[in-house]
C-alpha cells in the first residue's frame, strides 16, 4: 500500500465525515436552527469544498510522479 493511496483514503474519509457532520448539524432537532448548528453546517460545507479542491490538486500533482 503506497503513501499516495493512504493519503487519498484519509482525505476521502475526511470528506465523508464532514458531509455527515454537516447533515447532522442541519437536521438534528436539538441544534437545527440554532446559531451553533447553522455555523457548524456552514463550516462543514466549506471544509468539504476545500477538501475536494485539495484532493483534485493532490491527484494532479502526484499524477506526474513515478511511483514504483
Amino acid at each position: 500500500m503506497s503513501l499516495k493511496f493512504v493519503h487519498q483514503v484519509i482525505i476521502f474519509a475526511a470528506i465523508a465525515i464532514s458531509v455527515v457532520f454537516g447533515y447532522w448539524c442541519f437536521t438534528d432537532p436539538t441544534i437545527a436552527g440554532s446559531p451553533w448548528g447553522i455555523a457548524g453546517g456552514i463550516l462543514s460545507a466549506v471544509a468539504v469544498v476545500g477538501l475536494i479542491c485539495y484532493e483534485i490538486y493532490f491527484l494532479r500533482k502526484t499524477r506526474r510522479l513515478i511511483i514504483g
